[in-house]
């Protein structure tokens, strides 16, 4: 059943006319290889917190009872400062936990789970996706949703997704041509596969270069690790 107000497993994509299933099965079909193209930033990096990786498992749980602060131990606001982001307001907003509730759905063929958390920066809204699935890549289930807020079409979101395919757990973030989309492969304990995807901005735009969304994804992909809260 899914957790939250919002899931991105059933929902329509505000704009997109597609059903996630319809997307993530248009675009995998078309993927005949998986590329291994990285973006490279430099610069902007937080220090790595010594935390042991986060697990499928434990992000069930946080999915099952988000709660109303951010579950994943994210620290926006030192995330930009290392990014050299300087924003004159970060403030927390929604947060969204979902589990299958269909057996019909990506989210669902691939055993996963999805938190999602949104925050203001400044004038702008940015959202972090995290998501682990038990098989196949767990970007896939995030691919409507990058679709929509970077406005790609199939053929840009095919490249792309092959491109998240190629990369390692912890390899440097892939941002989308715009600039406003990144997503990044973490490192997992034990099976399964997960990610993060950040989108900052609106209408497929956003205030920030494609190197400080780079760079804060990055930073946000350090702090993605276990916590006590998802050992309960």
């Amino acid at each position: 059943m899914g957790a939250g107000a919002g899931g991105v497993g059933k929902r329509r994509i505000p704009g997109g006319g597609l059903t996630v299933a319809a997307v993530v099965a248009a675009v995998l079909a078309a993927c005949s290889g998986y590329g291994g193209s990285k973006d490279e930033h430099g610069g902007g990096e937080e220090k790595k917190p010594a935390r042991s990786p986060l697990s499928v498992g434990a992000l069930r749980k946080l999915a099952a009872g988000p709660g109303t602060s951010c579950p994943v131990p994210y620290d926006v606001p030192a995330a930009l400062r290392a990014a050299g982001v300087e924003a004159d307001r970060v403030e927390s907003g929604s947060v969204d936990g979902e589990l299958p509730d269909d057996l019909d759905t990506p989210l669902a063929r691939a055993d996963g789970a999805l938190v999602g958390c949104g925050y203001r920066v400044g004038a702008e809204r940015a959202r972090l996706f995290t998501v682990g699935v038990a098989r196949g890549y767990a970007v896939d289930v995030m691919l409507p949703q990058i679709q929509h807020d970077a406005r790609m079409g199939r053929d840009a979101l095919r490249r792309y997704a092959e491109e998240v395919h190629g990369a390692e757990p912890g390899d440097a973030p892939l941002v989308v041509p715009g600039g406003n989309v990144a997503a990044v492969r973490l490192p997992v304990a034990g099976g399964g596969d997960l990610a993060l995807v950040v989108t900052v901005g609106d209408d497929g735009r956003t205030g920030l270069s494609r190197h400080r969304v780079g760079a804060l994804t990055r930073n946000l992909a350090h702090q993605a690790r276990q916590t006590h809260r998802t050992d309960r």
